[in-house]
């Protein structure tokens, strides 16, 4: 059975909405439509760092409360328990949504096409992508430390650092210099470039690097090397007799040189090359000019040297593009101390919190945003196997009664 035009346009048409009907369900279950933007800024827009603080601290009282709720838990208990939770997690907070105002930011920064939002969701999401990559890293003195597996500045909420650090530094922005020591964590001291381990189970161990090198033991040497033993050598070597030598060279004599292959001096190796007024000349290949050597510009036709320079042309302006909307960006930036302290604290604490802390991270920050959300009477937010799950459910009945219709239709075409 052939589909004419008009019922293909019916059926896209269906699909557009089923579509549209599946993205409202998860914006929906995920928190999408409730923005904190006003809830950190003031009526002109801007950003009102007094008020975030304010929001940060009513998130973790409002789930200190709950934990002291609890009736089998003491509040002794409860202080210790969030000793260290409750900086560490105001601290993210306070730095991802700092830095949601700044739309393109990120993109300027990192050169990421990832985008900011203001919602709760869009801070559980990045809550989630930094968790994964913690990691466990031997420190400077030996002890055991947590650190990200590629640094904190690639991270959402730490990537103002290094361009913020470069601007007070030399009064300027260069994309190109912000994994360099003006960096939360320069390259040479990232996981990435040393040993690590999620589970701290990999281990350095004391085996020789390659086999088969030399031990020092006392065991006599193998391979046909001499001993320091009175029993006669072997493999025609020779020996200290009087006797004439065998099949081997003549002892205080010098041995001949090589009559076979050229003249490894270089003096004579192209004799005979001579040039247009017949004057012979000797070529020496590390007797060059810095302008000599060939660059890979020089392999290329003229067609594919223009292609080259266009699209080295094309990088660079991007460069200098994004260069200027990061300073622009910077140059807006209020409380830049603050916040590059916020990112050095939470850095420490870090490096020093609990396994169980870390292992947690993800699930208290829930805790915490789905708590503040259903004290405003909106719906906390759920994860992308949750929403999928119900909208499972919500479907179930429609998708069979649309089934039965479908048989009903077939049936009267009979």
């Amino acid at each position: 059975m052939e589909l004419s035009k008009a019922k293909l346009e019916i059926y896209e048409k269906n699909l557009q909405c089923l579509q549209e009907a599946v993205d409202e369900l998860m914006r929906r279950m995920k928190g999408y439509d409730y923005s904190f933007r006003r809830e950190i800024t003031d009526r002109k827009g801007e950003f009102c760092p007094e008020k975030l603080h304010g929001l940060v601290e009513e998130m973790l009282s409002l789930w200190e409360e709950m934990l002291c709720a609890k009736r089998f838990i003491k509040k002794s208990w409860v202080k210790s328990y969030l000793r260290t939770r409750r900086e560490l997690y105001g601290l993210y907070l306070y730095l991802v949504m700092r830095c949601s105002l700044y739309q393109n930011g990120y993109f300027c920064a990192q050169g990421s096409e990832r985008k900011e939002r203001t919602d709760f969701a869009f801070l559980l999401e990045q809550a989630k992508w930094f968790s994964r990559s913690w990691c466990i890293t031997d420190g400077p003195d030996g002890s055991r430390q947590n650190e990200p597996h590629n640094g904190y500045d690639s991270h959402f909420g730490f990537h103002f650092y290094s361009p913020i650090n470069h601007y007070l530094t030399f009064q300027e922005v260069n994309v190109g210099n912000l994994d360099d020591d003006w960096a939360m964590t320069p390259p040479y001291q990232r996981a990435e470039n040393r040993l690590y381990s999620r589970t701290g189970r990999w281990e350095a161990t004391d085996e020789p690097e390659e086999a088969g090198l030399p031990q020092d033991t006392d065991e006599p040497e193998e391979a046909g090397l001499p001993q320091d033993t009175d029993e006669p050598k072997e493999a025609g070597l020779p020996q200290d007799t009087d006797e004439p030598e065998e099949a081997g060279l003549p002892q205080d004599t010098e041995q001949p040189e090589e009559a076979d292959g050229p003249d490894m001096d270089g003096e004579k190796l192209y004799d005979g090359v001579s040039d247009d007024d017949g004057s012979a000349w000797a070529y020496d290949p590390y007797d060059l000019e810095d302008d000599e050597f060939l660059s890979p510009l020089d392999m290329m036709d003229e067609e594919e040297r223009a292609a080259w320079w266009e699209a080295e042309y094309e990088y660079q302006g991007k460069r200098e593009e994004r260069n200027w909307e990061l300073l622009q960006i910077v140059l807006k930036f209020k409380g830049m101390d603050e916040y590059c302290s916020a990112c050095r604290r939470f850095e420490e604490l870090f490096k020093g919190a609990e396994t169980e802390i870390l292992r947690d991270f993800c699930q208290e920050l829930e805790e915490i945003v789905n708590l503040y959300l259903s004290q405003r009477e909106i719906a906390p937010l759920a994860d992308t196997e949750t929403a999928v799950d119900m909208y499972g459910r919500v479907c179930e009945g429609p998708l069979r009664q649309a089934r039965i219709y479908g048989r009903g239709l077939q049936w009267n075409d009979l």
